[in-house]
């Protein structure tokens, strides 16, 4: 391998194209998947197999140059496509923003790229993407007791947000079997994210116990506020996914203030104490996305891109929630929250 200050040259096998999205299969360079995450992109089209590519890597700063799969307008939200090309055929590979409309496959377009969460390291300047990312993996209030910093309880009756014996700072909602009105939820009350900044929001989450009865509810996704009591459709403007007691079926809706989307079945079921991964992805208010996996090593998938959530009437700001309830009945429910994670411009877009 020869390193450049702002490219690599690797092997090839295969013939490819200029500004080809291109990932390390078998120590050579091919096209990556609409989903891989790909190293970099071709800097000059490899005409012979077996010759070396130039490759920008993705970390490097500033715009780049993409192939575009298809149609999509100026300022279009693009995510990988196949053969190592970009569309605003959205999934879980956020590319950036296009800083050009592409009128047909083939095309070259300039691409302002998205830093993703995962390369903390990559960040780069300092007013680059805010990114809050909490494992838990700090002393934790007993509950009742308020915390100093960032995040907000909320406990009426029940057992509370607290600790969970398990590694990786796992905090659990929990109610016990006693007839009353009860509430767990985890939100940011002194630290949210304006609307129009794109937030994207994910949850590594579990259910240990479902409960025995429809008066039980769990919401998780991104809010206006977290704290309302023992019902959360209370709230005005929010995109969650919800859970109904006694079912593991996962649901989603939304309210905006203006629009509301009744919760629609995303056919997504969470398995009993398996940690799953979901992500909520605002980077169209007008149109969010939602995207769910119910392993959490599992690859994202697209849920319900038939149903349009919207949050460009909401003004904010927002909240990532974790919203455990129930009305008077003695269910019981155990709900386990591993890890939050909330990517979002700096400086607002609109």
């Amino acid at each position: 391998m020869i390193v450049r200050k702002e490219g690599v040259t690797l092997p090839c096998n295969t013939t490819l194209g200029r500004y080809v999205r291109v990932k390390m299969s078998g120590g050579y360079l091919a096209a990556a998947g609409a989903t891989d995450n790909e190293i970099g992109t071709l800097q000059e089209a490899i005409l012979t197999a077996g010759d070396y590519g130039a490759v920008l890597p993705r970390n490097v700063g500033g715009t780049r140059f993409y192939i575009a799969a298809g149609a999509f307008s100026q300022y279009a939200a693009v995510y990988g496509a196949a053969s190592g090309y970009i569309d605003d055929v959205a999934n879980e590979n956020y590319i950036g923003i296009a800083l050009q409309a592409a009128t047909a496959a083939g095309d070259i377009i300039e691409v302002l790229p998205n830093v993703d969460a995962d390369e903390l390291d990559n960040l780069g300047d300092i007013n680059g993407n805010l990114v809050l990312d909490d494992d838990f993996m700090w002393d934790w209030p007993a509950a009742g007791t308020a915390i100093n910093a960032g995040w907000t309880k909320l406990e009426t009756n029940g057992l509370g947000v607290i600790d969970s014996d398990e590694a990786n700072g796992v905090k659990k909602f929990s109610f016990d079997a006693v007839a009353e009105a009860a509430t767990a939820a985890l939100y940011l009350d002194n630290s949210p994210f304006d609307v129009n900044t794109n937030p994207i929001v994910e949850f590594i989450i579990a259910v240990f116990d479902k409960g025995d009865d429809a008066a039980l509810d769990i919401n998780f996704g991104i809010a206006n506020d977290g704290s309302a009591a023992t019902d959360f459709d209370a709230t005005t403007e929010y995109v969650v996914f919800h859970l109904d007691g006694n079912s593991l079926q996962v649901n989603a809706q939304s309210a905006d203030g203006t629009t509301t989307v009744a919760a629609v079945d995303t056919t997504l079921d969470m398995v009993d104490d398996q940690y799953g991964r979901f992500k909520i992805d605002c980077s169209d208010p007008a149109d969010v996305k939602l995207y769910g996996a119910v392993d959490k090593d599992a690859a994202y998938v697209r849920l319900l891109s038939g149903t349009t959530f919207r949050l460009d009437n909401a003004t904010g700001p927002l909240t990532p929630v974790v919203h455990v309830e129930k009305t008077s009945n003695d269910t019981t429910a155990d709900v386990r929250v591993d890890r939050i994670r909330v990517q979002c411009n700096r400086k607002a877009t609109a």
